[in-house]
């Protein structure tokens, strides 16, 4: 399912089979805002009174509403990554958000795939009453045992 969006929010549409009704929540906010209906055009007038209220709500108390995105975030990238950011922005005479702005967009427009990937490799030396054999495990597809220079 698709979610919805309204005034900057953006929210999820879910299918309760025993309530025989749609509801959803507000994404990435910190408060829990929730709202239902039994049709799709309830959901959607009830996600957006939902908003409305949540907006009322924090600004009779005084409150600053949550925001979906501010435009700022923390990341934690290691001193090592962090320096060697720091030098590249500095050698194209920008600053580090920047760097880092544009490194985010240019993955985004590659379809925001960015592959990561972590092997282990463990030798593993298994003795029997026959022969002494090394083996060797690894966490790639197919996951199998390879048998490296069997001593017989």
């Amino acid at each position: 399912m698709s979610n919805l969006t309204y005034k900057g929010y953006t929210g999820t549409i879910e299918a309760s089979i025993e309530d025989g009704c749609l509801h959803g929540q507000l994404l990435f906010i910190a408060d829990i805002i929730t709202y239902e209906g039994d049709t799709v055009d309830k959901i959607k007038t009830s996600f957006e009174e939902a908003v409305d209220h949540y907006l009322a709500y924090c600004q009779d108390k005084g409150k600053p509403a949550n925001k979906p995105y501010s435009g700022t975030f923390n990341v934690r990238v290691g001193q090592e990554l962090h320096r060697k950011a720091v030098e590249v922005a500095y050698h194209q005479g920008i600053t580090l958000n920047d760097f880092v702005a544009q490194s985010i967009k240019n993955a985004i427009e590659k379809n925001g795939v960015i592959r990561l990937e972590h092997t282990h490799h463990h030798n593993i030396t298994i003795t029997d009453n026959q022969a002494s054999k090394t083996v060797v495990a690894t966490m790639e597809k197919p996951r199998a045992w390879e048998k490296l220079h069997a001593i017989q």
